[in-house]
């Protein structure tokens, strides 16, 4: 019977041994998205709407996509799980969104064909929200809309001791024709701040915005990274390579030449 206990022992041990071998050399489970683009596009009420498709990193038998809502300040993260021709998960908004909801909410990614899918997201009753029909495109580029318009800081004393009220306001202008307007001027901080049009008489840039970081081109028509942004609460948050740092608001309501919203 001992004599028996033992050779069982050393069978389950060689074949614990050969499943983890076979698990080790095994290829990592993905999320199978062949069929689908990786972006895919939606003309929504004169506004781009972008949906980003990627394997996940995290969570390997999934799939994550990030949405663009046109230049509103609504982005959302979704998360789902692929079966065949379709994913379904939930979504939340992305970080610095202007949606305030916390809880999730689920979608459903339908594929229509090579080139086309259907996106649907539903409310916190489980209700259809939105229902679209989006278009990849392989030679689109998106930019983040999120950050288009004009922004500009709340200026502050600098100290000095002949003009102790002056104070620097930076404003810039993203379009969506792919350029931007920056410019610095001094202002009264006592007076109420009117951000100025960035644009008037200043020189145009083209940019582009990818993975948080805003680029333009410089003499040698090469693309050269100026600052990295976030958007929080409604504001960004502008950090350069050196360390400086500017907080800026939207401006609402203004009708400036840099405005083509």
């Amino acid at each position: 019977m001992v004599k028996i206990l033992r050779i069982a022992r050393l069978y389950a041990k060689r074949l614990g041994a050969s499943l983890y071998l076979a698990l080790l050399c095994s290829p990592p489970l993905q999320a199978e998205v062949s069929g689908f683009q990786d972006r895919y596009f939606a003309d929504v009420d004169g506004n781009t709407w972008v949906l980003q498709l990627e394997a996940n990193k995290t969570f390997q038998s999934m799939v994550t996509a990030k949405l663009q809502m046109g230049d509103t300040r609504n982005r959302y993260l979704l998360m789902g799980g692929v079966n065949k021709m379709q994913i379904t998960g939930s979504y939340k908004p992305l970080f610095g969104s202007s949606d305030n909801v916390g809880g999730e909410r689920s979608f459903e990614i339908q594929r229509i064909d090579d080139s086309r899918l259907r996106l649907t997201l539903n409310d916190d009753n489980g209700k259809t929200k939105e229902r679209l029909i989006f278009t990849a495109n392989t030679q689109q580029a998106p930019i983040d809309t999120a950050i288009l318009g004009t922004w500009f800081t709340i200026a502050e004393p600098d100290g000095k001791l002949d003009q102790p009220y002056l104070g620097e306001q930076w404003a810039i202008s993203f379009k969506d024709d792919g350029t931007l307007c920056e410019a610095s001027y001094g202002v009264d901080t006592r007076k109420a701040q009117t951000p100025k049009d960035p644009c008037g008489g200043g020189i145009e840039r083209r940019w582009k915005a990818v993975d948080g970081k805003v680029y333009t081109i410089d003499k040698n028509e090469e693309w050269a990274m100026q600052f990295n942004y976030r958007l929080m609460g409604g504001r960004m948050v502008v950090s350069y390579p050196g360390g400086k740092r500017r907080v800026a608001n939207m401006a609402q309501n203004l009708k400036l030449s840099a405005d083509n919203r």
